[in-house]
């Protein structure tokens, strides 16, 4: 046992040893070695769950530290990426928080909802549907219910200086207006209704089922039976808010009839705000006839004189265009459209032709919107001339086809409509005295021979019937009775008296209690219905304001028939106002708002400084403050407007002019300041603005001589105490020369004669009855009457100068294609 231990030791003994190498010195074996440090592992700021169960160190790699890697476990971490332990503790706290005030909110909602809905919750519970989802079902609703649900578009303008109805509009007898559905269809605010007088419930569902009657007796094309009409719609929008429903219009290309533009889409857009905004008042063709022979290319009742017209017209209506009321400024389509009508128009203007007679009425409406009445009247003579030449006023021809029949009598209708509102605006007897013998039909027998207009209002998927039919019948059975009144008051010395008054009063009452539903106080919405009521009591007006003086034999005396329909119109230009606005494009709301505001400031001017604060002051301040917005946002869309803008706030005293100021403020529409001391463009026109009772204060009341006293005065405030005083002094200043170049057309009845008898041209009886009218008037103002429509390149500027010399030139800066209607001096040279 003992000498194995000794056998090992010396076998190690014998066995060879590895050879060392020599040492080295201590200082050679260290070195110049720098200190290390060691490397310190990277900071985790959250361990997985593991690794926290463990107490061991995570390397905190995602998806899988590597101790879990390394033993095939799952990984998972409670904190986010980048997040503390601490801050995923608080917020799961704050979680754990939310889920327990969501099961809070569900057994409220099991408190609170009713059976039924609280049933519908339960259930919903059972089926395991997550408390977010339930609580967000039952508190916003259904997601697809919830796309269906239509989007508010009721809307109420409201007054710009007092937002009640004065109380003068409801008066002792009632006012049928104020129990309209226009006045109390609900607004987003709740609306001041001072004593209105609205019919009982059962009345007002009558009402309502008869107008959806007489509107389920027209029904749209491609329009099913079952259809229903959304009878409220119209009655909650502004009309400007609607858009026109015409299938025709669709296939319409206006590039074979105009050069001016080639965007068909732009084209076709101001057609449809044309036959939507103006088409229902000036009428001056049969839509559909229309619309038909322009998609087809046929030339009997199209052409492109006409259609460069309608173009021109509708270029003011589209409030998109800027500068759409400056007609002389070559930048805009307005007077891009107008210069090559007006170049078609020389070129044919003397071949009778239907669409020749059409576009003379509509260069007539262009120039009255344009303040140069002077030169559209050419136009409308000339129309009335070429209609005799194609003996429209005579019974239809059975040889013709029934389209050309129909397309003809309502040419001439219209035509006499036009002549008789011209006669009645500008107080002269009308070319037009007899009725066209081709008979009106029931429009609603036959509404296809007027042609419908639909209408489609936002968020709204049925179409609105404007009922245009019943509009063009009962307008023009009103415009007879207004021929007639033209003929009596201005066609014969003995003027009307109080027995004619009382036959004309009798024949009006009789056509207004036989309107039809769509044109009752109760149902009237739409701004040519509104127009047609307000123009009925200015025909009224014009009856008895000139009797006021007279003795009253009848029992509606004149001063009952003023009242009343002063009233009435007030009434009228309100509600217009609260459904629609004024900043849409309405050439013929300027009429009623001058008649009316004329009659304010008259009163105004004669009342004492103690009365100052008086309720009736203040409402007709009112009243006047409200006009003047009308015209201040009318004035964008034509020049008209401007020029009585700036009438109206010339014959203000400083009192309302202050007032006037602030309600633009108020309104945004404060940019009277900036605007120019003069106006930008001559205004030749002689229609008078308001009622004219005596024929001594005609020359006062037209429009050319009241932008010549007035137009320039109060630009933006004056130091006058009453600017009456100073207006006085200005229109006494004014030299005589002046007050001969504003002859007024209704000074003596002018072209009575023009139409009568037969002559072998009427183009030569027209110029002898311009002659005639015309025998103490100033060469310039023949010239501009007689000779514009040609400007010497037919017959009837050449006959003309051959019996009168020669015509006269305007001398300006803007030589445009207009002619006399061109920017410049209103200074004439004669050549």
């Amino acid at each position: 046992m003992t000498e194995q231990p000794a056998v090992v030791a010396a076998a190690q003994q014998d066995r060879p040893l590895r050879p060392l190498l020599p040492a080295v010195k201590k200082r050679e074996a260290l070195g110049p070695m720098k200190p290390t440090r060691m490397a310190k592992p990277p900071h985790t700021a959250a361990a997985c769950d593991n690794c926290r169960k463990h107490k061991t160190k995570c390397s905190g790699d995602r998806p899988r530290c590597r101790r879990c890697a390394q033993r095939q476990m799952a990984c998972h971490y409670t904190a986010r990426p980048g997040e503390t332990e601490a801050q995923a503790l608080r917020r799961g706290y704050r979680a754990l928080r939310a889920r327990a005030t969501e099961h809070e909110d569900v057994v409220a909602l099991l408190r609170r909802l009713p059976d039924q809905d609280a049933q519908g919750v339960l259930a919903r519970l059972r089926a395991g549907t997550p408390l977010t989802a339930i609580i967000n079902h039952v508190t916003a609703g259904d997601a697809l219910l919830q796309m269906a649900v239509t989007p508010e578009t009721r809307f109420r303008y409201v007054f710009p200086y007092r937002a009640e109805m004065p109380a003068s509009c409801v008066g002792a007898g009632g006012n049928p207006y104020l129990g309209s559905f226009i006045y109390d269809a609900p607004p987003l605010s709740p609306s001041v209704s001072v004593g209105s007088s609205a019919a009982s419930g059962e009345e007002e569902s009558n009402g309502r089922r008869a107008l959806v009657r007489e509107r389920q007796t027209t029904r749209s094309p491609g329009e099913s039976p079952g259809a229903e009409h959304d009878e409220d719609a119209v009655y909650k929008a502004p009309f400007h808010a609607a858009h026109l429903v015409e299938p025709r219009l669709v296939a319409a290309s206006m590039a074979a009839w105009t050069c001016v533009c080639d965007d068909e889409v732009l084209m076709r857009e101001l057609l449809a705000i044309f036959f939507r905004c103006e088409y229902q008042f000036t009428s001056a063709f049969h839509k559909d006839y229309f619309l038909e022979d322009l998609a087809a290319g046929r030339s009997e009742f199209c052409s492109s004189l006409l259609v460069n017209l309608v173009l021109a017209y509708a270029s003011v209506c589209n409030p998109k265009l800027p500068k759409r009321a400056e007609y002389w400024n070559p930048e805009t389509l307005a007077y891009r459209f107008l210069a090559e009508a007006r170049r078609l128009w020389d070129l044919g203007a003397r071949q009778p032709h239907i669409t020749t007679v059409q576009a003379g009425m509509l260069f007539s409406v262009f120039y009255n919107l344009s303040g140069l009445d002077e030169v559209g009247q050419a136009y409308r003579i000339h129309a009335v001339a070429l209609a005799n030449e194609l003996g429209l006023w005579n019974e239809p021809n059975a040889d013709e086809p029934p389209r050309t029949q129909r397309g003809k009598a309502f040419t001439a209708w219209t035509l006499y409509n036009w002549e008789t509102l011209i006669a009645f605006s500008f107080l002269h007897a009308p070319l037009v005295k007899e009725v066209p013998k081709c008979p009106l039909p029931d429009a609603v027998q036959d509404p296809d021979w007027y042609g419908q207009l639909w209408v489609k209002y936002p968020a709204s998927s049925t179409l609105v019937s404007m009922h245009f039919g019943q509009m063009f019948e009962k307008k023009t059975q009103f415009r007879i009775i207004m021929n007639e009144f033209c003929q009596e008051a201005y066609g014969t010395t003995l003027g009307v008296n109080s027995f004619k008054a009382e036959g004309l009063r009798r024949k009006l009452e009789h056509w207004f209690e036989h309107l039809p539903e769509s044109l009752k106080p109760k149902n009237i919405v739409l701004p040519a219905q509104l127009q047609l009521h307000m123009y009925y009591y200015h025909l009224l007006l014009s009856i008895y304001e000139p009797l006021l003086d007279a003795v009253a034999p009848y029992q509606h005396t004149p001063a009952d028939m003023v009242a009343s329909s002063r009233r009435y119109m007030h009434t009228l230009i309100r509600i217009y106002f609260l459904r629609h606005g004024y900043e849409a494009m309405d050439l013929f709301i300027v009429v009623p708002l001058m008649v009316v505001a004329d009659d304010c400031l008259e009163l105004i001017a004669r009342s004492e400084e103690k009365d100052s604060s008086s309720v009736a002051l203040e409402e007709l301040r009112a009243t006047v403050m409200l006009i003047a917005k009308g015209l201040h946002d009318q004035r964008h869309n034509h020049y008209l407007a401007e020029a009585l803008w700036r009438v109206l706030r010339g014959k203000m005293r400083r009192a309302e002019l202050a007032l006037l100021r602030g309600a633009l403020h108020q309104g945004g529409g404060g940019d009277q300041e900036q605007e120019p001391q003069e106006l930008a463009q001559t205004v030749r026109s002689h229609w008078p603005v308001s009622v004219v009772k005596k024929k001594e204060d005609l020359e006062s009341k037209v429009l050319g001589r009241l932008v010549a006293s007035y137009a320039h005065l109060n630009v933006g405030g004056d130091d006058s105490d009453d600017g009456g005083a100073e207006q006085d002094e200005a229109m006494r200043s004014e030299p005589e020369a002046e007050k001969e170049a504003v002859q007024p057309v209704g000074s003596t009845p002018p072209f009575s004669e023009a139409v009568e008898g037969p002559q072998p041209n009427i183009l030569e009886g027209v110029i002898n009855s311009i002659e005639s009218f015309t025998a103490d008037a100033k060469p310039q103002v023949i010239a501009d009457s007689a000779g514009i429509i040609c400007r010497g390149r037919c017959s009837f500027g050449s006959k003309y100068r051959a019996a009168n010399g020669p015509r006269t030139k305007r001398v300006g800066k803007n030589d445009s294609p207009f002619g006399a209607v061109g920017a410049g001096s209103t200074r004439a040279t004669t050549r």
